[in-house]
């Protein structure tokens, strides 16, 4: 059940892999001799780019005094 969607999986070593319920993409690739299909990936468009965050990290509103170090 994992989320392989865009993923490059072309040199990939899958023959004893467990993919049932994988989600793939047509930006999915695979290994030439690897059929997915058999494999139980299920085929489903791409979410395309993820995007930013909801909530922005806080930015610093205040001055801080210089850091010294103690003799």
């Amino acid at each position: 059940m994992a989320d392989l969607r865009g993923t490059d999986l072309s040199t990939a070593h899958l023959v004893e892999a467990r993919l049932t319920g994988a989600l793939a993409s047509e930006h999915t690739r695979w290994p030439a001799d690897f059929d997915h299909t058999a494999a139980g990936v299920v085929h489903t468009d791409d979410p395309g780019p993820e995007p930013s965050p909801l909530l922005q990290p806080p930015g610093m509103t205040w001055q801080a005094p210089p850091l010294r170090s103690t003799p």
